[in-house]
């Protein structure tokens, strides 16, 4: 039996030791990349974004993976709390349409299929996490594993809010992240660093 505490403590150090492994191949962040720009050039997610910057807001979209790992217990599934954030409710629901239409792409896209493939292959690989895991499935739990791929956005005001678009001519080349923004926007300071160590091109091309 493993209380509360000990399960949030092993449940951290295993999302950080999952996330710390797919940090270091190469092939996760090739195919994040096709998804995003999949996700980008989606007509809805643009009417979202279009809508969103005609209400007056900054959009800055982020698009970092989460590994979230779910422990099935007799008194239910046991997992660590996801983080809040505090929004008027026009700008909750607007951010919303924004998620719901990122998530109708994520779920339709062979890329994610791909990304679910590598994160069992890189995951399993690792010897922090499956020492872990033992641990927790030899006290009798099971362990449920996905890819969190939630695409969120930070809002922010901006000095003037823009005239209303309509949805029929918001223009084909207009992009959740504009075209001419690396692929480096949408990664921490500390993802940049780790992809330029190891090489990996981080500008779109």
């Amino acid at each position: 039996m493993i209380d509360r505490e000990t399960m949030r403590t092993l449940l951290k150090s295993m999302e950080q030791a999952a996330e710390e492994s797919l940090q270091q191949d190469t092939a996760f962040y090739e195919a994040l990349q096709s998804l995003k720009a999949e996700i980008d050039s989606d007509p809805r997610v643009q009417t979202a974004l279009a809508v969103l910057q005609a209400s007056g807001r900054r959009v800055f979209n982020s698009f970092v993976p989460h590994v979230k790992i779910r422990v099935k217990t007799e008194e239910g599934v046991f997992a660590l709390p996801k983080p809040t954030t505090i929004q008027s409710d026009q700008t909750g629901e607007l951010t919303q349409e924004l998620r719901n239409a990122a998530s109708a792409v994520i779920m339709n896209s062979r890329h994610r299929r791909e990304l679910d493939m590598i994160v069992n292959e890189v995951i399993g690989a690792s010897q922090q996490f499956e020492g872990i895991a033992s641990q927790i499935e030899r006290a009798g739990y099971e362990l449920v594993i996905c890819l969190d791929l939630s695409a969120y956005a930070q809002i922010r005001e901006s000095a003037a809010p823009t005239p209303p678009i309509p949805a029929a001519r918001i223009p084909e080349t207009h992009r959740l992240v504009s075209g001419a923004q690396p692929f480096d926007a949408l990664l921490s300071t500390k993802d940049l660093n780790l992809l330029k160590s190891m090489g990996v091109k981080t500008d779109v091309d």
